[in-house]
């Protein structure tokens, strides 16, 4: 875990509203939605509760075995990311409904759906470049690989988790389709992508004038 300074606090609250973007945008375009959130609007829908208020209390109880196993995972992002999604998604959705009662055409929605890979790639990449705290969920993976003491590789626990995800939404009514399999299997160059040319060179920048502050403070 990186010591907390102003630029990587900024980059990790932009790269989450990013991603509450990205969350509501697919929401809105009914093509589904990332893995996680499918799991979460299945079962909020069902139970009849907001996605920020379920996802919340959903969050908290996967902080608890994160805590147990892996609690070096947990950081500033950590609480950010499980509080911030959900909610910055309900309230653009929630706004959405408020002018506009019809879902937009189909244009539209693809529109949206390619706008919504992009912020999510990028908040992603923003988010957990500066090594603050990832979110209960994508730690849970590295949780599979640590309890199986490494017999179980890395994507495999995270294309488990994703998969069992999708499955228990949709079994819950959530919308399943082409924007659900982009985000599970297709969104890592993007992530990859937006992490080389903007989120480390932000800090590349960070750590130059860390470097020239103790030249000139040695001079």
């Amino acid at each position: 875990m990186k010591a907390m300074t102003w630029r990587r606090f900024n980059m990790v609250l932009i790269g989450n509203l990013f991603i509450g973007i990205a969350v509501a945008l697919l929401r809105i375009s009914a093509f589904g939605t990332d893995p996680y959130s499918t799991l979460n609007l299945g079962i909020s829908g069902f139970l009849g509760i907001s996605l920020g208020v379920y996802q919340l209390i959903f969050n908290f109880l996967l902080l608890g075995v994160i805590f147990l196993y892996s609690r070096s995972l947990i950081g500033i992002g950590t609480i950010v990311n499980m509080i911030g999604i959900g909610f910055i998604s309900d309230f653009i959705v929630y706004g959405y409904s408020f002018f506009f009662d019809d879902m937009p055409i189909l244009a539209i929605r693809l529109t949206l759906m390619a706008i919504a890979v992009i912020f999510a790639s990028s908040g992603v990449a923003l988010y957990i470049t500066p090594n603050l705290g990832i979110s209960p969920y994508d730690a849970l993976a590295f949780v599979i690989v640590k309890l199986s003491k490494n017999k179980v590789p890395f994507p495999i626990a995270r294309i488990t988790t994703d998969s069992l995800c999708v499955v228990i939404g949709f079994s819950f009514g959530a919308i399943v389709g082409v924007a659900t399999v982009i985000l599970a299997f297709f969104t890592g160059p993007f992530i990859q992508f937006f992490r080389k040319r903007v989120a480390e060179p932000i800090l590349a920048h960070e750590k130059k004038r860390a470097v020239t502050a103790v030249a000139v403070h040695k001079g």
